[in-house]
């Protein structure tokens, strides 16, 4: 069985996540699968399990390594996404360690490595880069936990039958977190498989359980299984809302590793992701008001699904439909008291690494001599718009590292303002959300989108870069946003995926532009 988060984490959110590069492991080869990976029938790469068997102090392990490599497109460029990670096991099936390897950037990568002391799992996290150790910390663990090796032979050793149902635990390095997972056995059905074949095969249901995120919780989608006679997997599905049906298809390694053809049969995520709107909108970033009516299908609480503060208020809401209306705010207003951001809008983090040397001196550069800080904001938000170059296919890393680059999308463009606003003494964040395009093809639609936010005496006012009109309009609808404090994963752009392909939008209303 394949983990959930890592197919949302590096999938899910339209390529949000780095790559990963595979690393040789001792050892004899005990067990090798190879999966052929397909997104709506196009192969777009594999995915490679290998258990081996591995001896220390005269105890003997299975280390059981599962490596991601997948070729998508995102706004026409082709992206390569690889992430490999693991669990070692004893003979009897407990967890002793887990591991992952990523790369968040070409020149910069993180190793998690978590080892079983007890009742926890002790996590640390390494900048290979620089050779920092930028997490040490304990997580609660238990023994019912389910390994790699043993959750491929999980269906197997319970000698499942159609009605069985049952739970398990697994670790899922992505978050970082400890997942329940339900699985339903259902009944035989036929199945079509390459080459036009079909074959009964017994089906499986398995969904984990919601992931608590701060100011909201998601639920991953649900993983369809094949099992054959011997009751092991042999074809896994995931209906990934808004981007599609993956498919990983037990195979050969000659199959699965065969070269990704990137013409126009891979379906292209990010315009698949397009929420498409029911009229247009003139001048939107210059837009005053604009109520939206949103419908949120298979939601139980709709309305928790978006951000509600001084720029967004929620009215009317009936079943799984509401109103929000977004009001631009282009500067600050007077506020009855102007407290203070807290610390961790203006401390370095690893993402936003404000105290990077290159991120200062991009500051500097942008702020000059410039004291009053909406105007610094302002500023950097031009700096970047002027000098980032637009790719789609960027990789996402640290704020340091996008300052050495100049390249990327929203994402970038957001990050690198956050952490030079932070070091020119601007408290700031990023936000989620959705903003409103004219597409050629598909005509007006709300696109995923990520911008920043700063604290201006006593407020928060949004800043677009990739814009650089020095603040936003009302075609920004605002999902969550986040300081990343304390962050060292992609936790913070999860809660896209609440409304990714369940989301419908109409424009109701549209005032301005004054």
């Amino acid at each position: 069985m394949r983990r959930h988060g890592a197919w949302v984490v590096g999938f899910g959110l339209i390529l949000w996540a780095g790559v990963a590069s595979a690393a040789e492991s001792a050892g004899k080869i005990v067990e090798e699968d190879w999966d052929a990976a397909y997104l709506e029938s196009a192969h777009v790469g594999f995915f490679h399990t290998t258990a081996r068997q591995l001896e220390k102090d005269g105890k003997k392990t299975i280390q059981t390594t599962l490596e991601m490599d997948l070729t998508l497109k995102r706004y026409k460029d082709v992206v390569r996404l690889r992430m490999e990670s693991g669990t070692e096991e004893t003979e009897d099936g407990k967890v002793t360690a887990v591991f992952m390897r990523q790369y968040r950037a070409k020149e910069k990568s993180l190793e998690l490595n978590g080892t079983v002391e007890d009742d926890q799992l002790h996590v640390q996290i390494d900048d290979c880069a620089t050779g920092k150790r930028v997490v040490d910390k304990k997580i609660k663990w238990n023994d019912e936990v389910v390994g790699l090796y043993r959750q491929m032979k999980l269906f197997q050793q319970k000698k499942v039958k159609a009605g069985d149902k049952f739970s398990y635990q697994t670790y899922e390095p992505t978050l970082n977190t400890v997942l329940t997972v339900q699985a339903a056995v259902k009944d035989e059905e036929e199945v079509e498989l390459p080459g036009g074949k079909k074959k009964r095969l017994l089906r499986v249901e398995a969904a984990s359980d919601k992931v608590e995120l701060p100011g909201t919780t998601i639920t991953l989608p649900v993983m369809v299984l094949w099992l054959d006679k011997d009751r092991l997997p042999v074809r896994e599905q995931l209906q990934m809302e808004g981007l599609g049906k993956v498919v990983l298809q037990r195979s050969t390694k000659e199959i699965a590793r065969a070269p990704v053809d990137t013409s126009a049969k891979i379906p292209d995520l990010g315009l698949t992701a397009l929420v498409p709107l029911n009229k247009a909108i003139s001048q939107p970033h210059n837009t005053t008001k604009v109520i939206y009516r949103i419908t949120l299908k298979g939601d139980d609480k709709p309305t928790t699904a978006f951000a509600e503060d001084s720029r967004q208020e929620i009215k009317n809401a009936k079943g799984n439909s509401f109103e929000l209306h977004v009001h631009a705010i282009r500067e600050p207003v007077k506020v009855e008291e102007e407290v203070k951001a807290g610390e961790e809008f203006l401390e370095s983090s690893y993402f936003l690494d404000s105290a990077d040397a290159k991120v200062k001196e991009l500051a500097r550069k942008a702020v000059g001599d410039e004291k009053d800080s909406w105007k610094k904001a302002k500023l950097i938000e031009k700096w970047v718009e002027a000098n980032m170059k637009n790719s789609a296919s960027a990789e996402f890393g640290t704020a340091g590292q996008i300052a050495r680059n100049l390249e990327g999308d929203c994402r970038q463009h957001a990050m690198l303002t956050a952490a030079m606003c932070r070091s020119a003494g601007v408290p700031s964040r990023t936000a989620l959300g959705l903003v409103y395009v004219n597409d050629r093809q598909k005509g007006p639609v709300m696109g995923f989108h990520m911008w920043t936010e700063v604290w201006i005496k006593g407020q928060w006012l949004g800043i677009d870069a990739t814009l650089g009109q020095g603040c936003i309009g009302a075609g920004h609808v605002k999902i969550s946003d986040s300081s990343w404090h304390d962050t060292h994963d992609l936790k913070p752009l999860l809660p896209v995926t609440r409304v990714l392909g369940k989301v419908s939008m109409e424009v109701l209303s549209v005032e301005g532009p004054k």
